[in-house]
């Protein structure tokens, strides 16, 4: 029987795997990450495995000790994790699951939004301190302002869809840019970033749009915008941004991903790791920082997490693997 190992798991993911593959194949199952030392030596004949958006890059190395494999099945629309060039040159399938939360992270968007322009969140810390000050907490409202999309794919159509709800104002950078409602007005990115009160990030993470924000972007922007990212950390200069809202460029920021992220998640960090850069330890240092900050809202990668989304997650792995250890063409992207 093929076997199938998948990491990065729970409670819920095992029962519905279970329910789903049982008999089709043998199924193995570890609460840990790709990088655990099961990895470097996993069970013979593995044929697919299946990760979580949470893992840093998947390089050929790691997998390497997978003499036999054949598919990998990322539990989440972004691949840039994974390393194509090494699976297309090792005949290994990549399948992701591209549609399963257009609404669940443009609701999640909105929700930081609100959060970071109404002070939400210092108000409710006050109040539990019994430290309320009214005029700490005075907001904006969004009816009116000018909402900035980089990035109009699924996702960032469904934002602009809640902000024209909100009487808002939208712009919408895309370099691929599709048909789509009137509301919508695609402008070159310096025009979005200038003209723009609320950015939000819906992009994927490529070489080209790395520290898409930067010191330069975040001086063109009006010194009481706001920055919302929940796409993927790199878009984003992690000091540059804070030396932007230390200094004021810009009035705050929503980060539902962050550079080198799974650093900061460990429940240790082992500082002498050969796997923990330097890099990696200066960007979980300034992430920390960010947390400090009364104008910044942080939280750790979970604008996918809700029930419906994830039963499309698990669903949609569940048909990939299933195809595919029946011999059927899977959808893949290597």
């Amino acid at each position: 029987m093929e076997k199938v190992l998948f990491f990065d798991t729970d409670d819920q993911l095992k029962k519905f795997f279970k329910q789903h593959l049982s008999g089709q194949a043998e199924l193995f199952f570890t609460t840990e990450s790709i990088y655990h030392p099961l990895a470097k030596n996993p069970p013979k004949d593995v044929r697919v495995i299946s990760v979580f958006a949470h893992s840093q890059a998947i390089t050929g190395d790691i997998l390497k000790p997978f003499k036999n494999l054949q598919l990998l099945a990322t539990r989440s629309t972004g691949y840039n994790h994974i390393d194509l060039d090494y699976c297309r040159q090792h005949n290994i399938v990549v399948a992701n699951v591209p549609n399963y939360g257009e609404s669940t992270v443009a609701e999640f968007t909105f929700g930081l939004i609100l959060g970071l322009t109404r002070k939400i969140y210092p108000a409710k810390s006050d109040l539990k301190k019994s430290a309320v000050q009214l005029n700490k907490y005075m907001g904006i409202d969004l009816d009116g302002r000018t909402l900035g999309i980089v990035g109009a794919g699924a996702i960032g159509r469904h934002v602009a869809h809640l902000g024209h709800a909100f009487g808002m104002k939208i712009l919408a950078y895309d370099p691929y840019p599709t048909q789509t409602p009137d509301y919508i007005t695609y402008v070159p990115f310096e025009d979005l970033i200038k003209k723009s009160d609320i950015i939000s990030l819906h992009c994927p993470a490529t070489e080209q749009n790395t520290h898409l924000f930067n010191k330069k972007t975040f001086s063109k922007m009006k010194p009481q915008a706001f920055l919302i990212n929940t796409a993927r950390g790199s878009l984003v200069d992690t000091d540059a941004l804070y030396e932007a809202l230390q200094t004021h460029q810009i009035a705050g920021a929503a980060l539902d991903v962050l550079e080198n992220e799974d650093v900061l998640m460990q429940r240790e960090i082992d500082l002498y790791s050969k796997s923990t850069s330097r890099e990696a330890l200066v960007d979980s240092l300034i992430n920390i920082k960010l947390m400090q900050l009364d104008n910044v809202i942080i939280t750790p990668h979970i604008a996918f997490n809700s029930t419906d989304a994830v039963n499309r997650i698990l669903e949609t792995t569940a048909q990939t693997i299933s195809a595919f250890l029946a011999g059927k063409p899977t959808r893949s992207i290597a």
